[in-house]
């Protein structure tokens, strides 16, 4: 699938030694504290310590036959992927987050743009009331502006950074918008609108999944305690001595 693709494009681009990839999933992920050779050092750790530690169980236990070795191996490569397999987990959270305080976001530079400020200005004042990682893009959007850098290319920055698609989405209309002289304020309460409708779609689809996403804990937990409860008495009452 998409993920195993990624994850192993991933670990290709480090063996490669060229983390431009994995550095931009970092990104994308929020970790921008951690570097690529400090995740596949923490790759490494995680694998030889599993390795170390289910080896040294085998030797205690005098289980040293190729078959459980096998499967130490197969335990040490999980351990070692694990890093990676939680960056996805973490870029998807935060596209998630993005996609619900977008709506509110451009509420919020609409009603300043329709108050008279300049959008340059309408972000700074939206940016420390923006909660989670959206407010935290928003930031270093103003920052690259503060450097000299185009608010076009900030724009463009974040929206590849994050690869959000309402985010894109966003960020195209607001640049064609600015080259055009458009009206953006009603650009941004139109943008405010769509990204509301299509966070309620996704809401009503999540809704819609839940009854097929129940099955099987349903199957596996509910009906065993539902059968000891209906047929327990009864095995009970026909073992029970005379």
């Amino acid at each position: 699938g998409g993920k195993t693709f990624a994850a192993e494009k991933s670990l290709e681009s480090i063996f490669r030694n060229d983390p431009g990839l994995l550095q931009a999933r970092l990104a994308r992920a929020g970790w921008h504290d951690v570097t690529p050779q400090r995740l596949a050092m923490k790759s490494l750790v995680y694998g030889l310590c599993t390795l170390g530690a289910s080896l040294g169980f085998l030797f205690f236990m005098q289980r040293l036959q190729l078959l459980f070795i096998d499967f130490c191996l197969l335990f040490a490569l999980l351990a070692a992927y694990s890093p990676f397999s939680s960056i996805g987990a973490a870029i998807k959270k935060r596209q998630i987050e993005i996609a619900r305080s977008l709506p509110d976001l451009l509420d919020m530079l609409a009603s300043t743009v329709q108050a008279g400020l300049a959008l340059n200005a309408a972000f700074a004042y939206a940016a420390p009331s923006t909660p989670g990682p959206l407010g935290e893009e928003l930031r270093a959007v103003l920052s690259e502006m503060r450097v000299g850098r185009s608010r076009a290319e900030a724009l463009k920055a974040m929206a590849e950074r994050v690869d959000q698609d309402d985010l894109k989405t966003t960020v195209r209309a607001i640049i064609q918008a600015d080259r055009l002289g458009s009206n953006l304020s009603s650009l941004l309460e139109n943008l405010s609108v769509e990204a509301r409708q299509k966070r309620l779609f996704r809401a009503e689809e999540q809704a819609a999944q839940l009854a097929v996403k129940m099955v099987i804990p349903m199957a596996f937990f509910m009906l065993p305690a539902l059968f000891v409860v209906i047929f327990g008495a009864v095995a009970a009452s026909y073992f029970a001595p005379k």
